[in-house]
């Protein structure tokens, strides 16, 4: 019974640390990040997976800012955003009770030791342990075109400059 409570405490803790701020950097084996891809010379289709849909927002917004400073444009403007999630329901630890009975003899010749034992199991499963500690995962992504300041600014349009002074990551990567 101690196993289980250590084994359910420690569960818990490591699940715990899917919670804090997704680290800001391309996506990784964990699948949280940004990824980004060129469709045409001043247009591009961005997005960043995070764990909550503000978090995932803003953040595929500084990616799309840096890309465009990076390609020597001031602008950006989004031409379709999309969000999805995928969370995961469920636990990740499954218990199961098993109980036995066997009965034989030890020993040899009569009378030595005959008797019957009972034995009792409680085992842990871990469904998704990977799962279980990435949690909830939201994506945003958006297309967007690259382009300079002009006099009217249609709607949609974000200044690369602003988006990167506003919009701070609590944690990068590399």
């Amino acid at each position: 019974m101690k196993n289980i409570f250590l084994s359910g405490i420690a569960i818990m803790l490591l699940g715990a640390c899917a919670t804090g701020p997704t680290a800001y950097g391309p996506a990784q084996n964990t699948g949280l990040g940004f990824a980004s891809q060129q469709i045409e010379s001043d247009r591009f289709q961005v997005s960043f997976t995070g764990r909550n849909a503000d978090e995932a927002r803003s953040l595929a917004l500084l990616r799309a800012a840096e890309l465009t400073k990076g390609a020597g444009f001031s602008h950006f403007r989004v031409i379709g955003s999309a969000t999805n999630s995928r969370s995961r329901s469920g636990s990740p630890v499954s218990t199961s009770v098993g109980i036995g009975v066997g009965s034989g003899g030890y020993g040899y010749g009569r009378g030595y030791g005959r008797g019957s034992r009972t034995n009792v199991g409680v085992g842990i499963g871990i469904n998704d342990i990977a799962g279980a500690l990435q949690g909830s995962k939201i994506t945003a992504s958006m297309e967007i075109i690259l382009m300079n300041a002009t006099d009217h600014v249609p709607d949609n349009v974000y200044g690369a400059d602003s988006i990167i002074s506003s919009i701070k990551p609590g944690v990068y990567t590399e």
